[in-house]
């Protein structure tokens, strides 16, 4: 497949993405987190929009209606003009190898540790979902 090969320039193997991506990719409904999770995995990686779209619409049969075009370019749009929506996303980066998750403090927090909960997300993520930051 071309595309996957195009995609793989920026993103390395496919057998290196996160098992949830995949899943999203090619077996999911097409819904407002899916498209969520695909477009910050992209667009994080620097994947060029239309690369990934069309890589999502070869791979989903289901992700092939307009408004899902539209949504997907429009999360795009807002991932790299709002940096409020690249703060609260969660995406893991090929580069680094690790989940990148935005921290941010609540008025709830007591302390600088903030707990997170997040899907299984990296090639050989962990049995345990909660990642500590310091």
């Amino acid at each position: 497949m071309y595309l996957l090969q195009a995609v793989e320039q920026y993103l390395g193997s496919l057998n290196t993405w996160p098992s949830c991506i995949i899943t999203n990719l090619f077996a999911e409904i097409p819904s407002l987190p899916v498209v969520a999770y695909l477009t910050a995995f992209f667009a994080g990686n620097d994947v060029p929009t239309t690369l990934a779209y069309r890589l999502y619409r070869a791979c989903n049969r289901e992700a092939v209606n307009e408004l899902l075009r539209q949504l997907f370019y429009i999360r795009y749009s807002l991932w790299h003009a709002s940096y409020t929506v690249r703060r609260h996303s969660m995406y893991y980066d090929v580069r680094m190898k690790n989940l990148y998750v935005a921290m941010y403090h609540t008025p709830q927090s007591s302390s600088r540790k903030n707990q997170y909960q997040y899907p299984d997300y990296g090639p050989h993520a962990s049995a345990s979902n909660t990642h500590r930051h310091p």
